[in-house]
């Protein structure tokens, strides 16, 4: 029997740069983290530490937020355009 040990892999950099480009992108559509988390039903909480390179967000709420800031997902990781 083969035991296979995964390692979970966290990318502090990689989380941080995302959050800033959520933030950058909420505020260019001039939205509140409050008015975001209305429209996407995702805490405002969740959305704040999700900007402040807190919490390693999901994919599905990647894609809610890209739906409701009318971006593609992948614009969310076009870190080049972080200012």
């Amino acid at each position: 029997m083969s035991i296979c040990s995964v390692k979970y892999l966290k990318d502090e950099d990689f989380i941080k740069k995302f959050g800033k480009r959520l933030k950058q992108v909420r505020e260019s559509e001039g939205l509140s983290q409050e008015q975001l988390s209305l429209l996407t039903e995702v805490s405002q909480s969740q959305i704040a530490r999700t900007e402040l390179g807190q919490i390693n967000t999901s994919i599905s709420h990647v894609a809610t937020y890209a739906k409701f800031l009318k971006v593609d997902a992948k614009d969310l990781f076009d870190f080049s355009k972080i200012s």
